[in-house]
């Protein structure tokens, strides 16, 4: 059985609902897990995606932040409690799928390197660190993906000598992450395309996307359970080109469970 599973920072789900669909209509993946829907709570659209044959978890605020899992198998075990990493904000959303437990989250952006944001956003990574290790075992079947808000290496990032020390390619972020992938993820991505410069988010100033100056900092990892059962991983490129589109594109893993 294969299980394609998802993640799309949506950059507010109300704005980007006529894409979205779209996507979900024309794609058909599993489990998909949104980033910054920027929805409330009692405002949720469950409804359209009941339509659609989605299981729906969410958490929300209203303007900012905000994670969801759709999915159509159950969702089982939905955790929303994680106030110690992610304090008042909507970052993290846990829930079992079948033997799959899948982690969204959507990191700190951090502002800028040296600001308090930024050293709030090395404490949350190094938490959920320690949320793993207290949680989970890597022979355990774990999906961690999301919106991490770092590029991991220099292919991942358009100039890596431009970029680095900037928010997003600051060698203490990616220090931090590397902590958390050592855990025992593996980078769906990189598993199948180890050697392919490609991004997942592109500004929307400047003509980004048309030049190609992006990053790739939405991510799908692996537990070492799954590790050997990564059969795909695609980023959708198109869907930043589109009207009206998220400053992110999806990424989507397959996995043989």
């Amino acid at each position: 059985m294969t299980l394609s599973v998802a993640t799309w920072n949506v950059n507010s789900i109300r704005a980007r609902m006529d894409l979205l669909l779209e996507w979900l209509q024309g794609n058909e993946p599993d489990v998909v897990c949104l980033q910054e829907t920027k929805v409330a709570d009692d405002a949720f659209p469950v409804d359209v995606f009941d339509e659609l044959g989605y299981n729906v978890a969410f958490k929300g605020q209203k303007t900012y932040n905000g994670v969801c899992i759709l999915s159509r198998p159950s969702l089982d075990e939905v955790v929303k409690d994680f106030d110690a990493i992610e304090g008042d904000d909507r970052r993290l959303l846990q829930a079992s799928i079948g033997d799959v437990t899948v982690i969204n989250g959507y990191f700190p952006h951090g502002r800028m390197p040296g600001a308090p944001s930024f050293y709030d956003k090395l404490d949350f990574i190094e938490s959920l660190r320690e949320y793993m290790d207290d949680a989970f075992s890597p022979g355990d079947a774990v999906v961690l993906l999301g919106d991490f808000n770092v590029a991991p290496e220099a292919i991942d990032v358009y100039d890596a000598v431009l970029l680095e020390g900037s928010i997003g390619f600051h060698p203490q972020e990616r220090d931090m992450l590397e902590l958390l992938r050592e855990w025992g993820f593996t980078d769906a991505y990189r598993a199948v395309h180890p050697d392919v410069e490609a991004f997942s988010w592109w500004g929307y100033r400047g003509g980004a996307f048309h030049s190609n100056r992006g990053m790739r900092v939405d991510h799908i990892w692996v537990s070492e359970a799954l590790k050997g059962r990564i059969e795909d991983c695609v980023i959708h490129r198109e869907l930043r080109a589109a009207e009206r589109p998220s400053d992110h594109a999806p990424v989507v893993a397959i996995l043989d469970v």
